[in-house]
């Protein structure tokens, strides 16, 4: 069963493909993305596919297909969890859809993203790691 994370506006929820309910976490989430010199100030909404390595970013103006990028995925004000590189593999520009990128983190490693997850599902606290 595909496991996802649900972001808007930094409320986060994991949902299972094919359940009705979901799990919300318990603190706020954001991501930063950055393309070139330019990091996004808002936190958009964004659905993040950990077992393949994908996230879907709502934008009002997508990046045109094989953009590279930075993702921060970070708790507001308080500590950054995780920093991915990515790239744009396909964009959202028309229709009643909302508008975004679909974005394959390039250098995921099992640990690395496992490590995320473990920070959202609350198996790993964030005052573990050592300083």
């Amino acid at each position: 069963m595909e496991k996802y994370i649900v972001d808007i506006k930094g409320r986060a929820e994991e949902y299972f493909q094919g359940a009705q309910e979901t799990k919300k976490i318990n603190f706020p989430l954001c991501l930063a993305l950055k393309y070139g010199d330019d990091v996004s100030a808002e936190c958009p909404n964004f659905l993040l596919n950990t077992r393949k390595g994908k996230v879907f970013v709502e934008t009002k103006s997508p990046l045109a297909e094989g953009s590279k990028v930075l993702l921060h995925f970070y708790i507001p004000e308080a500590k950054l969890l995780s920093e991915f590189e990515g790239k744009v593999i396909s964009q959202q520009n028309e229709g009643r859809q909302p508008k975004g990128n679909l974005i394959k983190i390039r250098d995921v490693t099992r640990r690395r993203l496992h490590q995320l997850e473990e920070y959202l599902e609350e198996k790993r606290h964030l005052i573990d790691e050592k300083v």
